[in-house]
């Protein structure tokens, strides 16, 4: 199926995209970019806060399916095949810049802080724990959020979202125990403040 104009992604399934890309179809690189940018995004931000390295990472995930096309293989689930070669994309990053990262991590933890400290003078309540329970999520190490975005944003089952980070389903359980641990944490320390404040 060539595609001369993709205006109506709806009727294009992801698979016959895919196949018409290993073909050297332009248009439909340009398809599945439409199809997919908005969850690529939400998920790159969701492992990490610097917009300008998720929205350089997606790009350099299509410059790569373009360059490279002729070697994809065929039997791929392609939202998966993207969250997981974005989330690779990040990690490199992250590693490339593991310094910065690190003083912008700490950075974050003393906006935390006062964060916290002016929410208490405010006696704001449901709103901070929000805030606080997003900004557990953003602390996070970046492994466990991804397994709470493909088994509860994604609504991925514990299988394949083993198969996307590369290890067993037990390691899988595990991950989203520690994850959820911490957020239930972060939320009943929050409470508690609030409670006797």
């Amino acid at each position: 199926m060539s595609l001369s104009n993709p205006d109506n992604l709806q009727e294009l399934s992801s698979e016959n995209l895919w196949e018409d890309l290993r073909s050297g179809d332009r248009y439909a690189l340009e398809a599945i970019y439409r199809l997919y940018i908005k969850d690529l995004f939400s998920f790159g931000m969701s492992l990490h806060a610097d917009e300008a390295i998720v929205k350089d990472a997606i790009q350099d995930i299509f410059i790569d399916l373009w360059n490279y096309h002729v070697n994809l293989g065929s039997d791929v689930v392609v939202k998966q095949y993207l969250f997981k070669s974005l989330s690779n994309r990040i990690h490199k990053e992250l590693g490339k810049n593991f310094r910065r990262s690190s003083m912008n991590w700490l950075t974050e933890q003393e906006s935390i802080v006062i964060s916290i400290e002016d929410q208490l003078v405010q006696h704001q309540t449901e709103n901070e724990i929000t805030s606080q329970m997003y900004g557990a999520m953003r602390r996070l190490p970046i492994r466990q959020k991804e397994v709470i975005q493909y088994l509860f944003f994604e609504k991925l089952s514990y299988e394949e979202t083993a198969k996307l980070l590369e290890i067993n389903i037990r390691s899988t359980y595990t991950l989203a125990w520690k994850a959820i641990n911490a957020l239930k944490k972060a939320i009943t320390v929050v409470t508690a403040i609030f409670l006797l404040s």
